[in-house]
């Protein structure tokens, strides 16, 4: 599994309100958020990446797959985010300076709010994920058509007294 096949590294420095220059490709690009994200998907479905493959490799899908797929990439987005959170204080100098480059970092978090945020996100897309994924999966019960092969036949006349 690729983590850029569910989300981009844009997306996740966008939704926790950084920069290319405090968050890297590189680091987001470690296998520990892509493990963490499959992880992720296991609690929720162990065949939530095959039903994500399938899906996606549609050429045409119904609103429900489209509503699956969105919830999935809105998912991974916020689970990595929400990841990243851990070490975010770490991730954002306060000042960048070119003359020695020097830089020094918040003594209190000011990520406080944008933790949380994200936090809440990640639990609703979540759920919203585990809603779609299970309308998506949904087996619709197939019609049934009763054929009689065999019927009850009534006489037109009854054979013991002829009539």
């Amino acid at each position: 599994m690729a983590l850029l096949t569910y989300t981009t590294y844009d997306d996740i420095r966008a939704a926790l309100g950084v920069s290319s220059d405090e968050i890297e490709d590189a680091t987001l690009s470690l296998a520990l958020y892509e493990l963490n994200l499959t992880s992720e998907f296991e609690d929720i479905d162990l065949s939530l990446e095959s039903t994500y493959a399938t899906v996606s490799a549609l050429t045409s899908r119904t609103d429900v797959q489209e509503r699956f797929l969105q919830a999935t990439r809105l998912f991974s987005t916020y689970a990595v985010a929400y990841q990243a959170t851990t070490s975010l204080p770490l991730f954002s100098p306060k000042d960048i300076t070119d003359g020695k480059a020097a830089f020094s970092r918040y003594a209190d978090s000011p990520y406080k709010e944008v933790i949380k945020r994200v936090e809440q996100f990640y639990g609703k897309y979540k759920s919203r994920l585990e809603q779609a994924l299970a309308a998506a999966t949904a087996v619709s019960a197939p019609s049934i058509t009763y054929r009689p092969y065999l019927s009850v036949g009534v006489p037109t006349s009854d054979p013991v007294t002829g009539t």
